[in-house]
């Protein structure tokens, strides 16, 4: 098969077994790969009566896209998936840049699908064809850094590419996570938890085989026209100089920051956490993931103060706003040495910091004390202890421990220990479907609020954040650039404009762009790229994605496909929700969005969500009340096979 490596890894621990499949070519053009090979899989092959994350029966997959490996820019990229994520108690996914995808599809495999529990700890080594189970013991315990080396160390090649929980993993804790490359993280999706449950420590890969190419100058030439116009964009030296730590400035400006939990859209100490500062401080030198010209990574190393000789890769905006602003904490050198730790360690920046954010919120309103928190100050202005939490988590011990099963668990076990209603605490958790929304708030930004609600994994901006929504004021009267500088198709630019919804305030209409943007982010995390690159920031849009698709596979593609591909995803998913139970109730946002205006006076009408919800699901073809994806919808889409499923479960007519 040209562009995808034709094979699939299946492991079942339980037995001990390694087991290697053609990749069905049906298959691979529905469901194009990585996010969408995942999601088919677990719906295929899981039962949903089994609810609990931690059976052996749950699913994990990681699978690599069909440009992945490939000379497409940013081609790097994995996606996690699990059939339960203990978090929301539905299936889950995280997507990880680095190295690992390339290197899984040169070793000439898509996917790996693990089932079963092992008694002992375990790694799965590949290197090309040779594929085994081997003895993790000497590294159970480790935390994400030594296992690592040990991994590399043990296959052989300095270039081979890990994957490895830390204790966190092992022990269970449900806002768990693998790390590759040490830094890039599958975050939110509960899938390092599950990695624990089966003894399943990590995987190292080494691929020499390459990837097929069925017309390669053609592909060339698609490459190299997608480089230039990243190249060249307009805000391509600024992405590649900052990165994503840029964006607490950018956030801040537009009042959308989450501030000391949700509850201001400003912070007087932004400068002191922005891109800029970062860079000047700490940052030593850029880095790229695989075949990356924007390399919006750093290496960094703080060099004085408390944490002197702290260094590592990264560091994203999630954590200098999560540890940062939406914890109520100026101190840049503390959200790096916390993201550090949590890579080490193995859990969720973005769930971490909102259990930071939560429980400081909850010290503030003087639900906990010092009492509860075991002698810690959880006040604002304090981050001294801010680290002894992310260890209690990770290893379920103290105050810490309590929050090991997420944010709005963590909430509940405060509401039991200190005697009062649920949902009076709660309501302190900012999530949809159970998962912690990251570093925006959506109140200015209505189709921004639509995309949090109806993203189908939980909370997650990284579903489909209309970002043009976000940046429309610097697009305001200028089509052809949104045209030329982000890839949209004129036809689908000039409905946006016709219908004005550039405007962050406009609820009306607001349906099409976010539809638009779910099913582009939906073909990124086929596809394997960095959304970053994308029409989401910059500009390989569904036109440059059907070039580089078509010259792949041979297979001509145009952008409306690509579209189409990525609702076939994003239906299936909807799907998956539905026949785990979830509704329009699930499709809803924080009460608090809905009740507490941020300062400039931004909040979401309730009565207005709700009929910018509906108007979504009659776009998508889903029941306008429950939003689940109808049979004339599901057949059109090719998705026979689930339709019928839905519909002997009763869950369609």
């Amino acid at each position: 098969m040209n562009g995808w490596a034709g094979r699939i890894i299946r492991v079942n621990l339980t037995a001990g077994t390694i087991a290697v499949e053609d990749l069905d070519p049906k298959f691979a053009r529905e469901f194009i790969g990585g996010r969408g090979f995942n999601a088919k899989i677990i719906y295929d092959e899981y039962d949903p009566a089994n609810r609990d994350p931690f059976s052996p029966d749950n699913i994990f997959c990681v699978s690599t896209g069909l440009l992945g490996g490939t000379l497409a820019p940013a081609a790097g990229r994995t996606t996690c998936s699990v059939a339960i994520n203990p978090i929301t108690g539905v299936f889950g996914d995280g997507n990880a840049g680095g190295h690992f995808g390339a290197e899984l599809k040169q070793a000439g495999y898509d996917t790996i699908v693990v089932k079963g529990a092992s008694e002992t700890p375990v790694y799965l080594s590949i290197y090309d064809d040779e594929v085994e189970l081997l003895d993790a013991t000497p590294i159970w315990g480790k935390v994400v850094t030594e296992s690592d080396e040990w991994l590399r160390a043990r296959i052989g090649d300095a270039q081979a590419q890990v994957y490895t929980i830390g204790p966190a993993g092992e022990n269970l804790v449900s806002i768990a996570i693998p790390l590759c490359n040490l830094t890039r993280a599958p975050g939110g999706g509960g899938t390092g938890g599950v990695l624990g449950s089966k003894k399943l420590k990590g995987i190292v890969v080494r691929g020499t085989r390459g990837v097929g190419i069925a017309r390669p100058e053609e592909f060339k030439a698609a490459c190299e026209e997608s480089f230039d116009h990243l190249t060249n964009h307009p805000l391509y030296a600024s992405w590649a100089k900052y990165g994503t730590p840029v964006l607490l400035g950018v956030y801040n400006a537009g009042g959308a920051l989450p501030v000391k939990n949700w509850q201001t859209g400003t912070f007087e100490g932004w400068e002191g956490l922005d891109g800029a500062a970062f860079v000047e401080k700490y940052s030593k030198k850029s880095k790229g993931c695989f075949t990356c010209p924007m390399h919006c990574s750093h290496f960094w190393e703080i060099t004085d103060g408390p944490y002197a000789g702290t260094k590592q890769e990264g560091v994203e905006y999630e954590a200098t706003d999560g540890f940062g602003a939406r914890s109520g904490n100026a101190n840049l050198a503390s959200t790096l040495y916390l993201n550090k730790r949590c890579n080490e360690l193995g859990v969720c920046v973005v769930q971490t910091a909102n259990v930071y954010a939560t429980a400081k919120h909850l010290w503030q309103d003087g639900i906990i004390d010092a009492t509860d928190t075991g002698g810690l100050d959880l006040s604002w202005e304090n981050w001294e202890d801010m680290p002894a939490v992310v260890e209690q988590l990770a290893r379920r011990e103290g105050f810490g421990g309590l929050w090991s099963e997420g944010v709005y668990q963590g909430c509940q076990k405060i509401a039991e220990l200190k005697g009062l209603p649920e949902e009076q605490v709660t309501r302190y958790a900012i999530q949809s479907k159970k998962m912690t929304l990251s570093s925006y708030d959506p109140r200015p930004l209505k189709g921004g609020a639509l995309e949090v609600g109806t993203s189908t994994r939980g909370a997650d901006h990284l579903r489909g954040l209309p970002t043009l929504e976000v940046f429309g004021h610097w697009y305001r009267d200028k089509q052809e650039d949104v045209v030329n500088d982000l890839d949209v198709p004129a036809e689908v630019v000039a409905r946006w404009f016709e219908l004005d919804l550039l405007k962050k305030e406009k609820y009306e209409g607001k349906e099409e762009m976010v539809k638009y943007y779910q099913d582009h982010c939906a073909m990124a995390d086929a596809l394997e790229i960095c959304k970053f690159i994308t029409s989401w920031r910059f500009g390989i849009g569904a036109p440059r994605m059907a070039r580089l698709m078509s010259a792949a596979t041979g297979v001509d593609y145009t952008w409306q496909d690509v579209q189409e591909a990525g609702d076939r995803l994003y239906t299936l998913e909807y799907a998956l929700q539905r026949r785990y139970g979830l509704g329009r109730a699930e499709d809803m946002l924080p009460d608090r969005f809905y009740e507490e205006a941020l300062p400039s006076g931004a909040v979401i009408d309730r009565e207005k969500y709700e009929e910018m919800l509906t108007a979504y699901y009659v776009l998508r073809g889903y029941d306008k009340d429950t939003g689940t994806p109808t049979e004339e919808k599901l057949r059109s889409l090719g998705l026979d096979d689930v339709a019928d499923d839905l519909k002997s479960r009763g869950i369609i007519p």
